[in-house]
């Protein structure tokens, strides 16, 4: 190659063109990246630079992590409304207004990044989403946390789909609230023995069922059928964390007939109504009314009972490397999550201490 002569870019890189006539910018840098009709390459105007080196070095920048012009200042609020209509209007799929609203409500959260150019969101910013106040200074529910973040990570499959974004910051942003640490109120013996009372009432076996297995409602509601094992007498399931994930508690004897009857009647689905598996949402209404129906007048939530299920454990003296088992909580005493045959009889005799 002649000393001083540049080499010759790869096809597809891209090129630097110096304009004519007096100009402050005169190098223009014009990238490939899409085809017309006739399948030649479009060039796009990634932008006009003061010196050749500046160019080449947008060029190069570009090329390190290439994205579609037209999409490269999109904001969050136009990436929304795109990813909105994409799922819930043009995929062909049926969803609730339940799961509407709460993409929308979660969407209300984030007004923060709404004129931001979505490629240009770190992790810091999708974090301080999470970690602002709600209505009276306080953090934002795990509830409400995880539907920003589930927002989050479905619009970052969006934008990646679609080449808006190399990577997807906000899986660095975690839920800053732990969902146990939401203030719950345990169902006194009181309360649990007009639940017994009333066993035959609608929905109210589902109650006894979440107080005495622990899980918590998504759990439990989310769980594949093959995971309700009848003749090991098990459930197998969990979310959230490593230490919940995958874990074996032994289903009690008080509620194994309310586990069979409801699988029977509901065709391997625990929990469904009009023989469709329901929503959290949906559970958390049925729940409430269902207390109201039998007279019990204390405010609870389907969390409370994983807060009664831990407290009767531990007043029955259960040893708390196995409560930490049954609950999928982390346990420095814990260092294998291998489930033996021992370990799920030692499970399963801590449980039957309620």
């Amino acid at each position: 190659m002649p000393r001083g002569k540049a080499m010759r870019a790869r096809n597809g890189y891209g090129s630097v063109v110096k304009l004519s006539g007096k100009r402050r910018q005169p190098y223009e840098v014009r990238v490939n990246t899409h085809m017309d009709e006739r399948y030649y390459p479009v060039y796009d105007v990634l932008g006009r630079f003061e010196t050749r080196e500046a160019a080449m070095i947008a060029l190069a920048d570009f090329n390190k992590e290439p994205y579609r012009i037209s999409d490269r200042d999109i904001t969050f609020s136009a990436l929304y409304e795109l990813f909105y209509r994409d799922k819930y209007e043009e995929s062909g799929r049926t969803y609730s207004q339940s799961t509407k609203d709460c993409t929308k409500s979660a969407y209300n959260y984030c007004s923060a990044l709404y004129e931001l150019p979505y490629r240009d969101l770190r992790a810091t910013d999708f974090k301080s989403i999470l970690a602002q106040e709600g209505k009276r200074g306080n953090p934002l529910s795990h509830a409400l946390q995880e539907h920003i973040k589930n927002l989050f990570s479905q619009m970052d499959k969006f934008a990646l789909q679609n080449d808006i974004i190399q990577k997807g910051y906000s899986s660095f942003a975690n839920i800053t609230v732990s969902e146990d640490d939401i203030h719950g109120i345990p169902f006194t013996h009181d309360e649990i023995q007009v639940l017994w009372n009333n066993k035959e009432a609608p929905w109210v076996d589902s109650i006894l069922i979440y107080i005495y297995s622990g899980w918590r409602i998504s759990e439990l509601i989310l769980m594949p059928p093959e995971n309700i094992d009848l003749n090991a007498g098990t459930f197998q399931g969990g979310l959230k964390t490593d230490s919940s994930k995958n874990r074996i508690v032994p289903i009690h004897s008080k509620i194994y007939d309310f586990v069979k009857h409801r699988l029977t009647m509901n065709n391997g689905i625990l929990f469904a109504l009009n023989d469709r598996p329901i929503s959290a949402q949906t559970y958390t209404k049925l729940f409430k009314d269902t207390l109201a129906s039998i007279g019990l007048t204390t405010y609870h939530t389907p969390h409370d009972c994983r807060h009664t299920f831990i407290s009767l454990l531990d007043s029955a003296g259960a040893n708390q490397v196995c409560i930490d088992r049954l609950v999928g909580h982390a346990s420095k005493t814990v260092t294998t999550r291998t489930y033996t045959h021992k370990t799920i009889e030692e499970l399963r005799n801590t449980i039957e201490l309620i």
